[in-house]
């Protein structure tokens, strides 16, 4: 995600999930959702196409809306 507008967007998605991890799960998920979710901005880095990055952000948020209904169940 290299351009301004998507590293803006993959930054704050990044923020947003470790936030939700570090209050909203219980410590034994925390690693395995570190992980993940490391993973798979690693893997995304490079992307550079707006429709794709767009696409990638709603789908992080998504994720991360229903990893938090799992633990949380709201």
């Amino acid at each position: 995600m290299n351009s301004v507008a998507g590293g803006n967007k993959g930054l704050s998605l990044y923020r947003n999930i470790v936030r939700a991890i570090n209050t909203k799960l219980p410590q034994q998920a925390q690693n395995y959702y570190w992980a993940f979710t490391r993973e798979h901005f690693e893997g995304h880095k490079e992307e550079t196409d707006p429709e794709t990055i767009d696409f990638l952000v709603e789908k992080g948020y998504t994720s991360l809306r229903w990893i938090i209904k799992k633990y949380t169940n709201q």
